[in-house]
C-alpha cells in the first residue's frame, strides 16, 4: 500500500473535537469494509498522486469521488493540480495498522499508527524534495457511507509518533 501524507491535514485534537461513536457493535464485516475503504483511499491517493503532468481536472475529480467526499476531495484535488502543475509525483509505499474506533453504520472514525515510506520527487531531475520521516504517526480519518460505499471526509494526523 502506497501513500503520501503531504495532502492530509495536520492538526492536534481538541476538547471541541468529537468523533462519532456508537451505542452498539457494529458486526466484524461491516467494520472490515470500512478499514477496506480506508486503505483504498490511500492505495488511489498514492496511484493519482504519482501520475505525472499533464494533468487532467475532470478525470481527477472522477476519481476522487470514488473515494473521496467534502473537503478531503477538495484539498486532495488541490494539492495533486499544485504537483502537475510543478512537475512533483509522489513515491513510495506505507503500512497500515488501521484500527475502526467507531461506526454507527453512516459515519465510521479510524486510527491508523501507518509508517509512511513515501516521498514528493521531481520528475525533470527524480530528485526528493521532501524529508524522509521514519517515525510512525497516527491518523484519523472520518469516512462516511455514500450510498454502499464508504469515502473519506476527513483526515488528520496526530504531531507524536506512534507505535504498534
Amino acid at each position: 500500500t502506497t501513500v503520501k501524507r503531504t495532502s492530509t491535514t495536520v492538526d492536534t485534537p481538541t476538547s471541541a473535537d468529537t468523533y462519532p461513536t456508537t451505542s452498539s457493535a457494529p458486526s466484524p464485516s461491516a467494520d472490515e469494509a470500512v478499514a477496506a475503504a480506508y486503505v483504498a483511499f490511500w492505495d488511489r491517493y498514492v496511484q493519482i498522486g504519482s501520475t505525472p503532468p499533464p494533468f487532467d481536472p475532470d478525470a481527477t475529480r472522477a476519481q476522487l469521488a470514488e473515494f473521496t467526499s467534502g473537503d478531503e476531495a477538495a484539498q486532495l484535488f488541490d494539492f495533486f493540480e499544485n504537483n502537475a502543475t510543478t512537475g512533483i509525483v509522489v513515491r513510495g509505499e506505507t503500512e497500515h495498522s488501521p484500527t475502526v474506533e467507531s461506526n454507527d453504520g453512516t459515519v465510521a472514525v479510524v486510527r491508523d499508527c501507518m509508517d509512511d515510506r513515501t516521498g514528493a520527487f521531481r520528475i525533470a531531475d527524480d530528485s526528493r524534495i521532501d524529508t524522509d520521516d521514519p517515525a510512525r504517526r497516527t491518523y484519523v480519518a472520518t469516512l462516511r457511507l455514500d450510498g454502499s460505499t464508504w469515502k473519506v471526509e476527513r483526515v488528520t494526523t496526530e504531531p507524536e509518533p506512534c507505535t504498534l
